[in-house]
């Protein structure tokens, strides 16, 4: 063991307090103690490891240093006539150094002496050890004892000894050491000060000083421009998420001015689960069959559209909704009563009671009308009435005719709210019961409607979510029809009234003639590839060629049954014979054309508008379309209309007793018709279509 040295009367100074005197140039008093036995112990306060450190690495900053604290005296070391707990008292007294270390100096062998890098010695097993001043290198030290600095004690002590100048110089080095003035929470000094608090023995590693970059990049973050830009950045995924929800990357400003029109209760329901609705539907095949109009006992027959009306009056619970081209349900638009308009009329009667029964009852029709006497009568009896006057928006009319009950039945067909619909006109459409899926998505239609009717309306920039197809071309709904799987989906015309998603009228009816393999059937009262009412007239070819590639290109059988009644255009005709004579040779096309007439009833004077074949429909050997639109380019660019599309190819699917689907269906009364004594060849045209 190392022999102590002999104890001087100084008590060796710091390092620090020795260059603080030479620049102040005051004479501190260092108090002598008396020299004492070898067993005499001095309690020796050395200075922290981390001052120690940033004395060594003063790293400097741009921040200013904060004003160094009250300026204390020297040290006090205590002597032998110190009492038991001196050692103590001094220690807290000179807390103010955080953290402060006791060291033991422990006996080394004589013959480690030289060679410090081996093995550290065993501790002694007397803990009774003397504390003296350490200058050895090679001596070695043992923690003891550590004490985190506490905020209370380090301001009792700055009160207790005010004139402690001696330390003035280490703490000014030590605070300029470190670049953050003041710890933070998230800082390391506070996390290596809350681990000292947590476990006193054990020291840390190393003692960062806290990063300076830290509080700027936090001003950075919440800065105006930093929120702004994040607003900005969420705003854009929102328009991005809502055109690829729903295909439509319009102005929003447009679309926010379409929902401050409508109100609030058009805003899209972005978090509301789906609706569920029903799949299996019944559907049935609806006609009116004038009774000038006779066919054999063995042809097919269906429900008269005058018995499926009124059994969708009988089953609303608590809304009807129709879209007309015009209401004239009785027989006083012309001034004559005729017995044939009673069906009508009970029609008229039971669309009046409904809002008694509790029925809301929501009409869209064209404006303006040829009477509005019905419309009139029904809107004074609680009935919601939207007149669209489609000409000042789009050039048109509204030429739609459908029927939704309840948001769960259907109607759709080429019959006007008209008593001559019922009773002097031939009309087919379908009616879907139970069919709460399709009939939603057609309500979608009427909401279109219902949100141009009134003065001032206009066409947004982009139709709200809340009307956006459920249904389309390349997503039909998967639909159980009399038991029979089927597709089917909506078609709407013109396109500035198609919402997200929906397929146009013209598309669907071109595609289904693309799709068609074997036949083609068209029954239509009007077919003219052209533009009707324009001026001048232009030539549309747009139907005209997708019917003769596929009869010239695909060998298709193309077949066409026209209406013929004195109301027919001339023009008509020229491009039908256009069409039939590509069957002449060289081409050989499979076309075929041929016109229906429906015999009038004898009656003078004849009731305008009547007997004539007013259906529109076309069948093939894949696909069933029923609309309400003539084959003009007037029809789907500027007029209303909807058009129904029924995909029943799957044959396996098809269960047993079900093989009469409405394609099916559709090719039977077609080739009824066809077939009919009431048809006439094309050249016979004149005579059907003299006027009286």
């Amino acid at each position: 063991m190392r022999k102590k040295e002999p104890s001087r009367g100084d008590t060796p100074l710091r390092r620090s307090i020795r260059l603080q005197q030479e620049k102040t140039g005051e004479q501190m008093q260092v108090s002598k103690e008396p020299q004492h036995s070898k067993e005499r112990s001095i309690d020796d306060i050395l200075q922290p490891r981390e001052s120690i450190r940033a004395h060594r690495h003063v790293i400097p900053t741009k921040e200013p240093s904060p004003p160094p604290p009250p300026s204390r005296g020297p040290l006090l070391v205590s002597g032998p006539e110190a009492p038991k707990d001196s050692e103590q008292a001094m220690l807290e007294k000179d807390n103010v150094l955080p953290p402060f270390v006791r060291l033991k100096r422990l006996d080394v062998p004589q013959e480690e002496e030289s060679s410090p890098h081996q093995n550290k010695p065993k501790e002694p097993q007397d803990p009774n050890v003397e504390w003296e001043v350490v200058k050895d290198q090679q001596a070695r030290l043992r923690v003891l004892e550590t004490r985190p600095r506490r905020t209370e004690e380090r301001a009792a002590v700055e009160q207790g000894a005010p004139s402690r100048q001696g330390m003035v110089a280490n703490r000014t080095l030590r605070q300029q050491a470190r670049v953050g003035l003041t710890p933070r929470w998230w800082g390391p000094a506070s996390q290596a000060q809350a681990r000292k608090e947590a476990d006193p023995h054990k020291l840390p590693r190393t003692a960062l000083p806290p990063k300076a970059g830290g509080k700027k990049w936090t001003k950075r973050l919440f800065s105006l421009p930093s929120l702004c830009l994040l607003l900005f950045l969420l705003i854009l995924g929102f328009a991005c998420w809502y055109t690829w929800r729903y295909g439509s990357p319009v102005s929003f400003l447009g679309l926010a001015a379409a929902y401050g029109q409508w109100g609030l209760s058009s805003l899209p329901r972005l978090w509301s689960r789906t609706e569920e609705c029903s799949t299996q539907c019944s559907l049935v095949l609806v006609e009116s069959i004038p009774s000038s109009l006779t066919y054999q006992p063995d042809d097919p027959h269906h429900l008269s559209i005058y018995q499926a009306w009124m059994d969708l009056l009988a089953r609303a619970n608590s809304s009807v909704d129709i879209a007309a081209f015009y209401f004239t349900l009785r027989d006083s638009d012309i001034k004559v009563e005729d017995p044939s308009s009673q069906q009508g009329r009970d029609v008229f009667d039971s669309l009046l009671g409904l809002p008694s029964r509790g029925v809301k009852l929501s009409i869209a029709v064209n404006s303006p009308q040829m009477s509005e006497d019905d419309t009139e009568e029904l809107a004074r009896q609680g009935a919601d009435i939207q007149y669209v006057n489609m000409k000042n928006l789009t050039g048109g009319i509204v030429h739609t005719k459908f029927w939704v009950v309840d948001r769960t039945h259907v109607y759709i067909g080429s019959a006007n709210m008209d008593w001559r619909s019922l009773t002097q006109v031939k009309e087919l459409g379908a009616v879907l019961y139970n069919c709460s899926c399709l009939a939603q998505d057609l309500g979608r239609i009427f909401a279109v409607y219902n949100m141009l009717g009134g003065e001032g309306a206009s066409i947004p920039a982009a139709w709200p979510a809340s009307v956006a197809a459920e249904s389309s071309l390349n997503r039909p709904l998967k639909l159980q029809l009399n038991g029979s799987s089927a597709e089917v989906y909506i078609s709407s015309s013109p396109p500035a009234l198609c919402s997200a998603g929906r397929t146009s009228d013209l598309m669907a009816i071109v595609r289904t003639i693309e799709d068609a393999q074997a036949f083609v059937y068209i029954a239509v009262m009007d077919y003219e590839p052209q533009c009707s009412f324009c001026k001048p007239r232009r030539f549309w070819p747009v139907i005209d060629d997708a019917l003769r590639a596929a009869a010239c290109d695909r060998r298709v059988n193309v077949r066409l049954l026209i209406s013929c009644w004195p109301h027919s255009h001339p023009a008509m005709f020229v491009f039908l014979e256009s069409l039939s004579i590509l069957s002449q040779k060289p081409l050989g096309c499979p076309i075929e054309v041929n016109l229906f007439v429906v015999p009038g009833g004898g009656k003078r004077p004849p009731v305008p508008y009547s007997h004539v074949n007013h259906n529109k429909y076309m069948v093939t050997d894949r696909l069933a379309y029923i609309g309400t639109s003539n084959w003009s380019e007037d029809y789907f660019t500027k007029t209303a209309g909807v058009g129904l599309i029924v995909n029943q190819s799957d044959h396996d699917s098809i269960t047993a007793g079900q093989e009469f689907t409405l394609r099916h269906q559709l090719e039977q009364v077609f080739l009824r018709d066809w077939d009919s004594s009431n048809v006439l060849p094309l050249s016979s045209h004149r005579s059907c279509a003299k006027r009286d």
